[in-house]
């Protein structure tokens, strides 16, 4: 939900079309502009509540990049080729972060997982998701759950030589392997 509101309002804002990699990366062209982390908790016993952080490269110049990150990194700047009012796109990233989280309440997941899916680049991706407990699994990304989970068709058998079924990754870091058409 925090990564689609982020991404219309940078578009909003600089006509750069954005993507999101599961689970909180900001792309444009497969190349990381920002990142958000949520934590959930409870306020009290009725209530739920997320902190939302994100971190946007707005005007970083390309000289500015480290040398190992030229190729996996980029900024608006770069994009727009001219400097943002920074002011001006946290003014518009916060409205939209309310509207979105208002839509996900009177229309539920189902469009929110939608509108996800359709700005998700991860899917349709071969890849190695790295597990928490330190695990992996190979595999095809698949689809987005109805709680924003990665679902991904595992690339090895089971011990009787059939097909995993779909699974679900809840949390973890991805590394692609190779691109697939979706």
């Amino acid at each position: 939900m925090a990564g689609m509101a982020i991404a219309q309002a940078i578009e909003s804002q600089t006509k750069i079309s954005i993507n999101l990699k599961w689970p909180n990366d900001i792309l444009i062209h497969e190349q990381k502009v920002g990142g958000i982390l949520c934590e959930s908790f409870k306020r009290d016993s009725n209530e739920r509540c997320v902190a939302i952080g994100f971190g946007i490269n707005v005007n970083l110049p390309k000289s500015a990049l480290p040398t190992e990150l030229k190729q996996t990194a980029t900024s608006l700047y770069i994009h727009a080729q001219h400097s943002l009012d920074r002011h001006q796109l946290l003014h518009s990233i916060i409205p939209t972060l309310e509207q979105t989280c208002e839509r996900l309440q009177t229309d539920g997941t189902t469009t929110c997982q939608a509108s996800y899916s359709q700005r998700c680049s991860t899917l349709g991706k071969e890849l190695v998701v790295q597990f928490p407990d330190g695990s992996q699994r190979e595999g095809l990304a698949h689809a987005i759950g109805e709680q924003g989970q990665l679902q991904i068709i595992p690339s090895t058998s089971d011990a009787r030589g059939q097909s995993a079924s779909i699974v679900d990754v809840h949390a973890g870091d991805i590394r692609y392997l190779k691109s697939f058409k979706r």
